[in-house]
């Protein structure tokens, strides 16, 4: 890896956490304003907006993975030409993006046959608003994707890091001041759309202007493009599956209990959403790096890197999992008031499972880069089904924390048993090596543990934000310290201060 790649990936990890702490930051202030000004009944209906919208978004995500994998590996082996395939790939982002607006004012049309009589005519008057709105957002976000994927593809991570840390500081600071005078969902919807045009923009004139990128919209190859669309459709049924195992609850919820109840669950699930991003925010740095050597089919340097990274992701996912688990109840009362207490369950519930997966970060993008991700696609759906079935009659029962259970059941299959056998026997990782390598992590995890069980027994956290900040800190030393001592290899405590230099440099 030469220097200045290097410096790319260093710089893009650092840029990758400040827009995390950012998005962190904002997400403490920002959220419980969105609460209070929406209130529980309109906060509902706008999470369940945002449900939606990610599934028409979906198949961006299987388009942005091909992209790169295309990109790359074509320009290790010079097998295709790279005006030809940016041309191919903005006609598919083009054509995806029409589509999930399309479907958009479609579910807007249909709402009522859609969530019958628990959401009240207000509440589908906003709803139906938003997600037109929202429905252009889509259009913007996959025109977008074709130049955020051409960054990343030609390892430029500080200039996309940057304009999503831009992206991320922009949203509150505007959306606040119109909260604040009193508008409502609508106007953060539009804002949200302004924005990611703004977003667009910025991209498309750099990959354009700076790092030249050419289009060939004149010829297709169809055999290039059955080879993409086969890759990138098997992605996005994954992310089918993904999205169902843990948006598929605030539907049911909205079917059985109304929309008071998916806020309760969209609070705990937002807390998720931060953990996946967190933990997984350094992984996207190498996925250019992972093609590259699947490219040159080097197995044995692409597990090496699997098991190397899942000591570093694992460190970070137990230290955010752990943290929620003895600190996260006070906090969620403080934040976004005691009639959200029942978020928290809903957050440990479908955090836990989450946890081993985020320290496999590199699995999914290496079976990718080595398209062999079609039979985890299949065991997702069957799971995704079977959660499908189980939430239902919990959800009746239990509410929110009901639909959370199931998805906690389904999410333990997969991560645990189902990813296992699948990385080893298919993917051919090393799976023995990291679970060996995960073994020895756990004495430095102790110590913190013992200290967070005696902080929840104590009741030691009050819901303040003095409180709660200051034994976060404790915790968070005491982590940081146990782990430093106990778990780290030399090799991990140099790239630590290798990293931290450079961004004090």
């Amino acid at each position: 890896m030469d220097s200045e790649r290097k410096k790319q990936m260093t710089a893009g990890i650092v840029f990758s956490y400040l827009s995390i702490a950012f998005k962190i930051l904002s997400g403490v202030i920002y959220t419980p304003i969105i609460l209070h000004s929406l209130g529980q009944s309109e906060y509902g209906v706008y999470s369940l907006c945002i449900s939606f919208i990610g599934y028409l978004t979906i198949l961006n995500g299987g388009m942005n993975a091909a992209y790169v994998r295309f990109y790359v590996q074509s320009k290790e082996k010079g097998d295709y030409s790279i005006k030809s395939i940016n041309g191919i790939f903005l006609k598919i982002f083009f054509v995806l993006g029409t589509i999930g607006m399309i479907v958009g004012f479609l579910i807007a049309g249909s709402a009522e046959m859609l969530f019958g009589k628990k959401i009240l005519p207000n509440e589908y008057e906003i709803f139906k608003k938003s997600l037109f709105i929202m429905s252009l957002t889509v259009l913007a976000s996959s025109l977008n994707g074709v130049f955020s994927s051409c960054i990343i593809a030609h390892e430029k991570f500080v200039v996309c890091k940057l304009i999503d840390l831009l992206h991320t500081v922009l949203v509150p600071l505007i959306t606040i001041p119109f909260l604040l005078c009193g508008f409502g969902a609508i106007t953060i919807v539009a804002v949200n759309l302004v924005l990611m045009a703004l977003m667009l923009i910025a991209n498309g004139l750099y990959a354009i202007i700076r790092l030249k990128i050419k289009f060939d919209l004149k010829h297709t190859d169809y055999a290039f493009l059955k080879s993409v669309s086969a890759f990138a459709g098997f992605i996005a049924l994954q992310s089918i599956m993904d999205q169902l195992n843990w948006q598929v609850d605030k539907f049911i919820l909205a079917r059985v209990k109304g929309a008071s109840e998916v806020a309760i669950y969209s609070v705990g699930s937002t807390f998720n959403n931060y953990y996946i991003t967190i933990a997984g925010a350094v992984a996207g740095i190498f996925i250019a790096e992972i093609n590259r050597l699947a490219a040159r089919e080097n197995s044995k340097e692409l597990s090496d890197l699997f098991v190397k990274t899942s000591r570093i992701f694992a460190q970070i996912a137990v230290l955010i999992m752990s943290g929620f688990v003895f600190l996260g109840q006070p906090f969620i009362q403080r934040w976004s008031g005691r009639e959200y207490t029942q978020s928290y369950y809903v957050g440990v519930l479908i955090m836990l499972p989450v946890t081993i997966s985020l320290s496999q970060g590199l699995g999914q993008d290496i079976a990718r880069a080595k398209n062999l991700n079609k039979i985890q696609i299949l065991i997702n759906a069957a799971v995704a089904f079977l959660n499908f079935l189980v939430s239902i009659p919990l959800a009746r029962r239990f509410g929110a924390i009901g639909s959370a259970l199931g998805t906690f059941g389904c999410e333990i299959v997969i991560c645990i048993f189902v990813q296992t056998i699948y990385y080893q026997k298919i993917v051919k990782l090393n799976m023995k090596k990291y679970y060996r390598e995960m073994l020895r992590l756990v004495p430095g995890w102790l110590i913190p543990f013992s200290v967070g069980a005696a902080i929840m027994a104590l009741k030691l956290v009050r819901p303040v934000y003095s409180s709660i900040f200051l034994c976060t800190v404790l915790y968070v030393v005491i982590y940081v310290a146990s782990v430093w001592g106990i778990s780290l290899s030399e090799s991990e405590k140099g790239y630590v201060k290798s990293i931290t230099s450079k961004l004090v440099k």
